[in-house]
């Protein structure tokens, strides 16, 4: 969720036939370790913890509405600041701030209208850890496919004539080191995973799921939250993993679960960016 303008730079050279080949096989790979992922995970963590959000779509709109409106704000706040050199990182700082006040509201809500409070947002501590390991095996079986996936999206902007760039975010990384890469790895793998999944996962997920099934509701929630990143070249593979994150807060009903598994892709994209040569 968490916005940069796009780079003109990072244009690659175009993808092969066989790299093309190489990525629906290891996304069908990923495909085929699907089930066997489901059954790890259930016996990991037994058991479906079922759940009713008490919020509807008003509370979701409005929380919503205050998160576009948040980063839509931080670009042109970091602008009228003059905060050059670190626009990008200052960006981001902005960003995760203005959005606490959605955090905010969403607990707020949360105390209010369910008895159980912010617990209902799956902030509980018993059954966490095995929820973790739970959303760790499904991530590990899916990581071959959101790969396929990747390169299979940058294959497809290729050979429809456009012209395939790197993330402008990965870009911008891959020039980091020392302190300003720190601060870019606390905002990139811990702040924004927790704020994106209580969004989502704990918020929007469970009145979606009551309203379109399971299936429907993960679905949605992970479209969302691919489109939410806008960008073409990674949508897919963001609702891809965001499929990951939904079935493993749909099952186990524990943030940190989602939260975890989301911050250790995050941190492994960062390393692998940051570890290859701009």
């Amino acid at each position: 969720m968490l916005q940069t303008s796009p780079s003109d730079g990072g244009i690659s050279a175009p993808l092969s036939n066989a790299a093309a080949a190489q990525a629906l096989a290891l996304t069908a790979f990923a495909l085929a370790l699907a089930p066997l992922a489901v059954r790890l995970a259930r016996v990991v963590h037994p058991g479906r913890n079922v759940f009713f959000a008490r919020w509807g779509f008003s509370h979701v709109a409005l929380a919503l509405l205050l998160s576009a409106a948040a980063l839509a704000t931080a670009g042109p706040l970091a602008q009228a600041l003059d905060l050059a050199p670190l626009d990008t990182l200052h960006t981001l700082a902005l960003q995760c701030a203005l959005l606490l006040p959605t955090v905010a509201l969403i607990v707020a809500l949360a105390g209010q209208l369910d008895p159980d409070g912010w617990r209902s947002l799956g902030l509980r501590g018993a059954g966490s850890g095995t929820a973790i390991v739970s959303g760790l095996i499904g991530y590990v079986c899916a990581v071959p496919g959101l790969l396929g996936l990747q390169i299979l999206a940058r294959f497809a902007i290729e050979h429809s004539g456009l012209e395939f760039k790197v993330q402008a975010l990965a870009d911008y990384a891959s020039g980091l080191a020392g302190a300003e890469l720190a601060l870019f790895a606390v905002l990139a793998v811990v702040v924004a995973p927790l704020i994106e999944e209580l969004l989502f996962r704990s918020f929007l997920q469970p009145l979606l799921v009551q309203n379109l099934g399971d299936r429907g509701g993960v679905l949605v929630t992970a479209l969302l939250f691919a489109a939410a990143h806008a960008n073409l070249a990674s949508f897919f593979p963001i609702f891809a993993l965001g499929i990951v994150l939904g079935a493993t807060m749909l099952r186990t009903q524990r943030l940190a679960a989602p939260v975890v598994v989301h911050a250790v892709h995050n941190g492994l994209t960062l390393l692998l960016v940051a570890s290859t040569p701009g």
